[in-house]
């Protein structure tokens, strides 16, 4: 079965919702929504920032994308390797005790819509 491309365009916006939520999660890991989803307060407030910003860039990217009439297949790439990769890092610090479950649980979004875009990508290739 392949994934169509409105289904594509309909992942990109919710990763847009999803990525500025998890940015204010970042931002504000002491609120009671964060500490729900696991987030933890052992960041610098630069390094908090700093990650904050980059998840809510990503974010406005694929709502950017979603609105494109082609959706930039580079880019697409891009956003799906970098959901697997956060999601391995997150998996991997909480083997390490270093996050909680609930925490990877939240993430599981991302290796999902990664597998959803990475698979698109592969089965639509010229």
């Amino acid at each position: 079965m392949i994934i169509s491309e409105s289904v594509i365009r309909i992942t990109l916006r919710l990763s847009f919702v999803f990525n500025l939520i998890a940015a204010y999660l970042v931002a504000v890991p002491g609120s009671m929504l964060a500490q729900f989803a696991g987030f933890t307060l052992s960041s610098s407030a630069l390094h908090t920032g700093l990650a904050a910003l980059m998840v809510a860039a990503l974010g406005l990217a694929y709502g950017w994308m979603a609105q494109q009439p082609v959706i930039n297949r580079p880019m697409l790439a891009f956003g799906g390797l970098v959901k697997g990769s956060a999601f391995a890092l997150f998996f991997v610090q909480w083997l390490f005790d270093a996050v909680t479950g609930r925490f990877v649980l939240f993430a599981v979004v991302d290796i999902v819509l990664a597998i959803i875009w990475l698979s698109w990508l592969f089965k639509t290739r010229q």
